[in-house]
């Protein structure tokens, strides 16, 4: 039964270093976001950083889209 509970505390420091470094990244993205978009973030609201964040997601899945289609035309008039 002891072996049993010390894998079980194994997991639970586990899941909480995860949880510890996915917040340590969280925190480094936004920074880095902040930094290059050059935001007053101390000014920022809840609502202005979501239709920020949405925005942002929106032109990467552009970029995306344009990477993927200029991709594929080039594999296609290559082959032709």
């Amino acid at each position: 039964m002891s072996t049993i509970s010390k894998k079980l505390e194994q997991i639970e420091k586990l899941k909480r270093e995860l949880s510890e470094e996915k917040e340590k990244i969280e925190h480094a993205l936004g920074k880095e976001v902040i930094n290059q978009f050059e935001l007053d973030h101390a000014s920022l609201t809840k609502n202005e950083i979501r239709d920020f964040v949405k925005n942002l997601k929106d032109f990467y899945e552009l970029m995306n889209e344009d990477q993927t289609s200029g991709v594929s035309s080039t594999d296609s008039s290559s082959r032709g």
